[in-house]
């Protein structure tokens, strides 16, 4: 069986041809034709020489989907604890609680893997970096820079961010301590070797970071748009990051946070399967909806009603968990309880987003790169970490006896009346004090769809599904009270000596797998599994496509007009799409969409080659159109416009005739300012060589010649060379590369050559070799430290 992960159908899709590219020839994919026109593949698909990713395939230990993933995480918090010199009992539990976290589920569902896998290494930075405090230099500082060398290799800077977050945190708590316990010389050593070995770190990566950084400036997330925003678009861009609005979109509400311990307090996802005793079911079977297909439509409904636009699952820690966690704060009295407690604080602020806004908005604007994330719920992860460690941390002092038993029974109490207090209020306030409906209701379009024109029964449904969300609500609500109960009971059990510690710690691991996992299945189950024929059928071409794809033409674009053009990755499946589905887009490009594209601008399709277009015939059946305006590869034109700026050149562009004008920014006005050209009857550019990485055309023109191709302009790394020798390429139609041809015929070669990549992979090559090094150095010495003998005294 398959793993059925959106995002990876969506990843498979749009990678198609960088994939065959690498297959076929060996060679690095460094740009792809299959979307948005071209655009670089740094967070496509992309080799490089870091040779610390086969220390990643000996963690996973080459287990297979969603098993790697979830072991991955057991692993990383496991490892830990241990460092921590917690029981290893404690380790295992803890290393569980993690693994089956329930936004883990939500994650791998999605597809999202190098998140997934970024999260499973942010343990083991924190172990390492802890080691590294406590005065074992050598070694912490290889475990951290090693892990974090790992995670930076799986490629989800977000994930990194935060784990930066938790570092800075631990070392200005080290600080505070050290200034307290005038130990300030061994934190000097300890940062300082933390911050060379974090460096090493980075090296291996070098070719990722670099390439990532020279992209990220041109696109949505890290760049802006040189047009000025239209009036009345509502539009207010960050000066070098994401628009704030876009940023915030998934930003958690206050109480959200909550479904840490009650799963299904805000409806848990946007896609419930609710039953046949839901009162939706019901409902649907009294106004008539035969039963299959109310079983049906019960199986996916929208039960989630937070403030966020959809979510795919809660972020549930455990009850269990959840209630160590409060006995910990009651109980714990180690000074790193403080740094546990304020980094979980500040993730759960972030987290809020724009719900928080007067934190928030300062940090977006001011706390360096975080406007270059989007959705703030993610944070969640630190305290997906730190509150179990917190929880086991207390759980471990009291199996080795390190209370009292009066103190420990009077904040067991306490514990049991906030942790289960919170459980017995929201069951109160579901009767009548929550109105389990959102702005955005996902419920209330679904009804409209289906029940808009009789506003009774819609009305009808709505309170059914009011209704589904308060008892879902109360239903984990006594589920988490229960567990609560049982946790509590277990510790007052061991208190008493009634039980024996193997079985407490086996009915206590019991417990956590048991909570975690019946939630779990909610979100990861067998609907997510398909057969492989099943998984490949997805892929399979459209009697269009097969159409379409008879053409030899090696090089032309197709527009899809039933798909949305920013959402569709299906389309660079089989053909060379204007469309896409990858959010870190050129901006050039996205500029292109949301001025010209979507407002159906033909000239402007033209110049993009766009040879097809797919749409639905009169009877809603998929058909196509060829475009017999479609420019080709490249021509030449004979004259020149130029705009003063950007928003000049776009406005041009709305009744530009492509056929024999060009319109230029004055910014390349240097180069071409004294430059003659024109085209004779028969001038001509054919594409000859169709590759990723190099295109060639030959070019024939008895004048000098300026000559357009529809290829996305992206100035980092895109050479000419003409008969060998180098070139200019200029920006030409706001979107477009152009050159200077000179008279006659010649061989015009346009090839991919960018620095950050090619240095970048050489500096990624030999720092790997290093870390492996040192990491197996660092290994050999521990071993040989444990195991050699002490030398005979002759006593």
């Amino acid at each position: 069986m398959e793993l059925q992960q959106g995002d990876n159908i969506n990843w498979k899709a749009m990678s198609s041809e960088a994939v065959k590219f690498y297959e076929q020839t060996g060679g690095t994919p460094l740009w792809t034709n299959t979307l948005f026109g071209g655009m670089p593949t740094y967070q496509i698909f992309m080799h490089f020489d870091n040779f610390t990713a086969y220390l990643h395939n000996v963690f996973t230990l080459g287990l297979p989907k969603p098993a790697n993933y979830l072991f991955m995480g057991m692993l990383g918090f496991y490892f830990l604890l241990c460092v921590m010199r917690f029981r290893n009992w404690v380790a295992l539990i803890g290393g569980i609680a993690v693994g089956l976290s329930t936004y883990n589920m939500s994650l791998i569902a999605a597809g999202h893997d190098t998140k997934m896998f970024c999260l499973t290494y942010m343990p083991a930075v924190i172990a390492g970096i802890l080691l590294t405090y406590r005065g074992r230099l050598w070694l912490g500082g290889i475990i951290t820079s090693l892990m974090l060398c790992l995670l930076i290799m799986n490629n989800h800077y977000q994930i990194l961010y935060y784990t930066l977050i938790i570092s800075f945190i631990i070392g200005v708590a080290h600080l505070v301590h050290a200034i307290r316990s005038k130990t300030l010389p061994q934190y000097a050593k300890a940062t300082g070797v933390l911050l060379v070995f974090g460096m090493l770190a980075v090296l291996p990566s070098t070719v990722h970071l670099w390439t990532t950084y020279e992209y990220g400036k041109y696109t949505m997330r890290g760049g802006h748009s040189e047009l000025t925003p239209l009036p009345g678009s509502g539009e207010v861009k960050s000066s070098d990051g994401l628009e704030r609005g876009y940023a915030f979109e998934w930003s958690q509400g206050p109480l959200e946070t909550l479904t840490i311990l009650i799963p299904n307090l805000y409806g848990g996802s946007a896609n419930e399967n609710i039953g046949t005793s839901s009162e939706t079911y019901k409902e649907l079977t009294a106004v008539g909806v035969p039963a299959a297909q109310a079983e049906t439509f019960v199986a996916s409904v929208p039960l989630y009603w937070g403030p966020q636009p959809f979510t795919g699952g809660p972020s549930y820690y455990g009850a269990a968990i959840i209630f160590l966690f409060v006995l910990a704060i009651l109980l714990v009295k180690d000074w790193q309880k403080w740094w546990i407690l304020a980094a979980i604080a500040f993730a759960i602020i972030l987290a809020m987003g724009k719900n928080f806004a007067l934190v928030n908005n300062f940090l977006f604007d001011y706390m360096p790169m975080y406007n270059k994330f989007r959705t703030p719920t993610v944070a969640m992860v630190i305290p997906q970490i730190l509150m179990p460690l917190l929880g086991c941390w207390v759980l471990n002092e009291v199996v080795t006896g390190q209370y009292a038993k009066p103190e420990l029974l009077k904040q067991l109490k306490k514990a049991v009346y906030i942790a289960g207090g919170l459980c017995l209020l929201f069951i109160l306030a579901s009767f009548g004090m929550m109105n389990f409906t959102a702005e955005a209701d996902g419920a209330q379009s679904l009804y409209q769809r289906y029940f808009g024109n009789n506003p009774d029964v819609m009305q009808k449904m709505l309170n059914a599904i009011i209704s589904d969300r308060a008892s879902a609500l109360r239903s984990d609500a006594f589920r988490s009270l229960f567990i609560i109960l049982l946790v509590a009971g277990l510790i007052w059990l061991l208190m008493k000596d009634r039980i024996k510690l193997p079985v407490f710690f086996l009915l206590t691991g019991l417990i956590v797998t048991f909570d975690l996992w019946q939630i779990d299945k909610r979100y990861l189950n067998k609907e997510n599994f398909v057969t492989p024929s099943d998984y490949s059928n997805l892929f399979a071409p459209s009697p269009v496509d097969q159409a379409i794809k008879q053409d030899p033409d090696p090089y032309y674009r197709v527009l899809n007009v039933t798909q949305n053009i920013l959402a569709d990755a299906m389309t660079s499946y089989h053909h060379k799409s204007i469309g896409g589905y990858h959010a870190a887009r050129l901006s050039l490009y996205q500029d292109i969409i949301d001025r010209q594209i979507t407002k159906n601008n033909m000239q402007v399709l033209n110049m993009l080659n766009t040879k097809y277009v797919i749409m639905p015939d009169q009877q809603g059946q998929l058909t196509y159109q060829r475009n017999p305006g479609a420019k080709g590869n490249a021509w030449f034109v004979s004259q020149i416009k130029w705009a003063a700026n950007a928003d000049e050149e776009m406005n041009i562009l709305n009744s530009l005739q492509v056929d024999d004008t060009a319109v230029v920014d004055a910014r390349f006005k240097a180069g071409l300012e004294n430059y003659t050209f024109g085209k004779d009857s028969s001038a001509s550019i054919k594409l000859t060589k169709y590759g990723l990485n190099e295109l060639q055309y030959q070019s024939h023109n008895s004048q000098n010649g300026f000559a357009v191709f529809s290829e996305v302009y992206y100035p980092k790394g895109w050479n000419v060379y003409i008969d060998n020798k180098p070139g200019e390429i200029v920006r030409a139609n706001y979107v477009l590369r152009a050159v200077k041809i000179p008279a006659g015929d010649h061989q015009i070669t346009l090839r991919f050559e960018p620095r950050s990549y090619y240095v970048g992979n050489l500096v990624s090559r030999y720092s790997s070799i290093l870390m492996l090094l040192l990491f197996f150095g660092a290994l050999g010495a521990e071993i040989w430290k444990k195991f050699r003998k002490e030398p005979a005294t002759g006593k």
